[in-house]
């Protein structure tokens, strides 16, 4: 089971990686004026979804070195994944990247959630399969529909 959780992981960050790094790539220079203190310009704004891209890149490389068999070593891996998600999920998008943004947010709260789950799952050996399965559909869409606002 544990490695089918690895497994899963990878899979969600793949779809994670390719979402945001259409972000990272995608978007122009703008001069975007900032509208708050707290509104990123479209140039911070790409520039944090490539550092969560790149967070992610890396996290996949550390998963591979990960034993299944090492449940405390998978525990703290999978609760270290949430870090960047929530990061990034609680940005203030400037106005071109908005619309996107609010699909990435949800996105990674789902994603933040499928985690703690996983968590827990190993814990307790309980899996609530429905509500994974669920978040597993919304982390994919959220993501792919939000990278396909951006295009």
């Amino acid at each position: 089971m544990r490695n089918k959780l690895v497994r899963r992981i990878a899979l969600l960050l793949s779809v994670a990686v390719m979402s945001v790094s259409v972000v990272a790539c995608g978007g122009g220079k703008g001069d975007a004026a900032q509208g708050e203190e707290t509104t990123l310009t479209e140039e911070e704004y790409e520039a944090k979804a490539e550092e969560l891209g790149e967070k992610l890149n890396s996290a996949m490389t550390d998963a591979s070195s990960i034993d299944p068999n090492d449940v405390e070593a998978a525990k703290e891996f999978i609760s270290g994944l949430k870090d960047p998600f929530i990061e990034f999920g609680s940005l203030k998008a400037p106005e071109k990247y908005a619309a996107a943004h609010e699909k990435f947010k949800s996105g990674c709260d789902a994603m933040v959630e499928y985690l703690d789950m996983m968590v827990t799952a190993m814990d307790s050996g309980d899996i609530d399969m429905e509500k994974m399965t669920s978040l597993i559909t919304t982390i994919q869409n959220d993501f792919t529909e939000g990278a396909s606002m951006l295009e």
